[in-house]
């Protein structure tokens, strides 16, 4: 097993970093987004979109679990709050690898925000060969999606 390390591309979002933070740092605000005619008006509206398909979406504040296509179910679970800075997570245990997942959140302006995110993946040689890339190209995805979010709507 080894440790990978997958960073995103920092991205700005138009909105203040204490909105942002308040948004991310709980799973009950991901509800309605993770909606099936959310998820495709979202495909529709963010060049190239990874072809996913999320369902059966559940969450508390803390853990959220949900079916990821062929995958079956998985979840993730906050694990560490640092408010307005830095939000960290976990698998449930429904992922084939140990991994953590850090939203760090910093001020740009008094109404912009930049997003930086980290995973650490403890994997063996061949769930790094099977996973690896789509980490790598799915993390910045995720970064970019994140510019495509209303916080002040949710």
């Amino acid at each position: 097993m080894g440790l990978e390390k997958y960073i995103s591309d920092v991205v700005t979002l138009d909105w203040d970093q204490h909105v942002v933070y308040e948004k991310l740092s709980t799973f009950k605000t991901f509800e309605a987004l993770f909606s099936p005619e959310n998820i495709e008006k979202v495909k529709s509206q963010v060049k190239d979109a990874p072809d996913f398909k999320i369902e059966d979406f559940e969450a508390t504040d803390d853990t959220c679990s949900f079916k990821v296509g062929s995958m079956g179910r998985t979840g993730l679970q906050i694990v560490n709050r640092e408010p307005s800075k830095e939000i960290k997570m976990t698998g449930n245990g429904t992922v084939p690898f140990k991994f953590t997942f850090w939203i760090q959140v910093l001020p740009v302006t008094s109404t912009t925000s930049k997003v930086r995110l980290t995973v650490h993946a403890d994997m063996n040689m061949m769930m790094k060969m099977m996973v690896g890339k789509k980490l790598k190209s799915g993390i910045n995805q995720l970064a970019n999606g994140l510019q495509q979010i209303p916080f002040g709507n949710l």
